[in-house]
């Protein structure tokens, strides 16, 4: 279930970050697949329902095991309720893989769910495991259809880990904007390991603490800031995506805060898999401006810690 995260907001908790009338009555949403041109149910579990079952590690894919239709491919998702909209999101498949993952789309909105008539938006998604806004007028629509029109690969097939709309009142962010307010320790003589490289949208550059000059021990601490602060419940990290395993995080802990004092008891803690793929962290929704991501071991028990991102996940995504 698509629980767009305005919904969560309070009016008091809605008025502290300065929120609109109109933003605070975005009601709950619900997404339903109702069409899909080809999903893959026998090689692996693609069925297109897995675009809004609000898990990213389960994704849509189109079918590739007994044949692989090409180009275009078509998803039509129904709107409960109804309602006026101004954006699509798309998060792509997750982890290392990057088979379907869709670069020139159409996106189609109707009342009927038989007359789509013109795309309301057409372009080319980023190659990034990150999750992409796109903006168009706000229309009052029933259903909304995603059409892909090719892969980043040049490949016959088509994937998602999760689709969702923007209601208007909400803000259409093309990028979760996140800034790096606090670390301690970076390495920046010996190569570029600074951390605001964690947040640069960039997987092959990383956060790497500091081994020139010292070596500092665990734990290692980075805090970030969001931009457009929100409900929260998520936190998703992707380890450096070479073939050097240093400083690859083993266990961890999250911290919330309102003001980027206090902080108080971590929200989660744990133990992440030791390997490449983006790994994502989950805790109850809270409204929150900062974040901060605490490594207490590396894989190997060495004294580093890197990243090459880490980005937070909104309440309802």
């Amino acid at each position: 279930m698509k629980r767009l995260w305005l919904a969560m907001l309070g009016g008091a908790a809605a008025a502290a970050i300065g929120l609109t009338p109109a933003a605070r009555a975005v009601e709950k949403l619900t997404l339903k697949v109702v069409k899909a041109d080809s999903e893959e149910t026998a090689g692996e579990d693609g069925k297109a329902a897995n675009a809004v079952d609000g898990q990213p590690d389960t994704y849509w894919h189109t079918q590739w095991q007994d044949a692989s239709p090409a180009h275009p491919h078509e998803l039509v998702l129904q709107l409960d309720p109804p309602c006026k909209i101004k954006g699509f999101t798309y998060l792509p498949r997750q982890g290392e893989n990057d088979n379907g993952m869709i670069k020139g789309y159409e996106i189609y909105v109707s009342t009927d769910g038989k007359a789509f008539g013109r795309p309301v938006k057409k372009g080319e998604f980023e190659r990034s495991k990150e999750q992409q806004s796109v903006g168009f007028d706000p229309v009052l629509c029933s259903f909304i259809k995603l059409v892909t029109l090719s892969e980043v690969n040049g490949e016959a097939w088509a994937s998602a880990a999760e689709l969702g709309v923007i209601q208007e009142g909400e803000p259409v962010v093309s990028k979760l904007e996140l800034k790096v307010v606090k670390v301690d320790s970076e390495e920046i003589s010996a190569e570029d390991g600074k951390a605001a490289n964690a947040v640069d949208g960039k997987t092959d550059s990383i956060w790497h603490t500091q081994w020139g000059d010292a070596t500092p021990g665990q734990p290692h601490e980075i805090v970030l800031e969001l931009k457009h602060p929100g409900p929260i419940q998520g936190l998703t990290y992707l380890p450096r995506q070479d073939d050097v395993e240093n400083g690859r995080i083993r266990d961890y802990e999250v911290y919330l805060s309102d003001d980027g004092q206090h902080f108080g008891q971590p929200v989660a803690k744990g133990t992440l898999e030791n390997s490449k793929g983006r790994k994502s962290v989950k805790f109850a929704a809270k409204l929150s401006r900062y974040i901060k991501f605490k490594s207490l071991a590396e894989v190997n028990e060495g004294p580093w810690t890197s990243a090459a991102e880490i980005n937070v996940v909104p309440a309802g995504k």
